[in-house]
């Protein structure tokens, strides 16, 4: 496994320096980066088809937006100050645990201080001399939603999947307080997608864009976001793995990291010292285990690369979501049965957490392909 990019350079270069950049990290950052790109061209595809289109905003609305703008990069311009120096300054926590300094009120306030100051200037100058130059308000086109979007879907997301995570260990409450829950716990994917769709729902449909283009649009890139996601679960070994396994593989073929992993140099350091290794990132399951976040990205790749090419032929809005609800729904609940994870005793039978969301989104999505046929909505030009 590779804990930092670091490791994953040296690994398949044959060098030995120090890049402390988390790999889970970064391939978090490349979730977002992707989704913004899916995002972006699906907005413009559909305001090409005539299913949205671009919109005059009030002055009210535009005076909010600006605020909003000044605010936002304000507080971003802070943190980054504030948290950002103070990891310049002692390099120390991005090797031994950047999680200590991030989910801590260490910082540089000074520094966090002058940048927001400076970012708020540089804004509210911007914005005043695009004001002076015309007295028309420029129509807002919905593809230039999608920043703010994304941002506040990071946010949200990130906050339901802590929440979700911690209700998955609900001992963890009684354990740790609040900062060391944030810096223990894990991420919960149902609960960012929950709180992210909220926010997302939020600002589209407060910007006159209907539900149905929404949700396909959403479908689209939640399913790019959640593959290349778990990408850096993977490789970085956070625990997101299943039950032990020491079945034999059943076809020759299969590369054996595929069927089976003791996930060596994982992130979370569990298992047993690896013989010869010193430092951080030196432990390994003493049994392997199903390595399902590998499994994940190969279905929600697949699904994601189908549903891409065949997009233009589904003619009714809405079922592009339908589709990916129900893959995501079976997925997980499948996945689930070979994932450790606490079960909760549901009419007898033992479910997680997960799997018990999923059979209510699989419940949706037949609900909401029935409701849009029944509804025979128009077809999509």
């Amino acid at each position: 496994m590779f804990p930092t990019i670091g490791h994953f350079i040296n690994h398949f270069f044959g060098t030995s320096f120090e890049l402390p950049i988390p790999t889970f990290g970064f391939f978090v950052a490349l979730a977002f980066f992707f989704s913004f790109l899916v995002f972006r061209s699906e907005f413009k595809r559909k305001e090409k088809n005539g299913e949205i289109s671009a919109f005059i905003p009030s002055s009210v609305a535009t005076w909010k937006h600006n605020l909003f703008l000044v605010v936002g990069f304000g507080i971003l311009a802070f943190l980054i100050g504030f948290k950002g120096y103070a990891l310049i300054l002692q390099p120390q926590f991005m090797v031994r645990d950047p999680f200590d300094l991030l989910f801590s009120m260490e910082g540089h306030w000074t520094m966090g201080i002058i940048m927001s100051l400076l970012t708020v200037v540089i804004v509210v100058i911007i914005i005043s001399r695009k004001s002076k130059q015309t007295t028309v308000i420029d129509p807002i086109r919905p593809y230039q939603l999608t920043p703010l979007m994304l941002l506040c879907c990071a946010i949200a997301g990130f906050l339901g999947a802590k929440l979700f995570n911690i209700v998955e260990d609900w001992g963890m409450l009684q354990t740790y307080g609040f900062f060391e829950m944030l810096k223990r716990s894990g991420l919960t994917f149902y609960g960012g997608l929950v709180f992210g769709a909220i926010a997302y729902f939020i600002i589209g449909i407060r910007y006159g864009i209907s539900w149905k283009p929404l949700v396909d649009i959403g479908a689209m890139g939640m399913l790019v976001a959640y593959s290349v996601g778990r990408m850096g679960c993977h490789f970085s070994g956070d625990g997101d793995w299943g039950i032990v396994n020491m079945n034999p593989k059943p076809f020759s073929w299969l590369p054996d990291s595929l069927w089976a992993s003791c996930f060596p140099h994982n992130v979370i350091e569990q298992g047993v010292q690896i013989a010869g290794c010193s430092g951080k990132y030196c432990m390994v399951l003493t049994d392997p285990v199903f390595p399902t976040s590998a499994y994940e990205v190969i279905i929600i790749g697949l699904a994601f690369i189908i549903l891409w090419l065949f997009r233009n032929r589904f003619k009714t809005a809405g079922l592009v979501a339908c589709i990916y609800f129900f893959i995501i729904a079976i997925e997980r609940f499948l996945i689930e049965m070979i994932r450790v994870n606490y079960k909760f005793d549901v009419l007898g039978i033992p479910l997680s957490e997960a799997q018990i969301i999923s059979v209510f989104i699989g419940i949706i999505a037949i609900v909401l392909a029935i409701y849009l046929r029944k509804t025979n909505l128009k077809p999509m030009k």
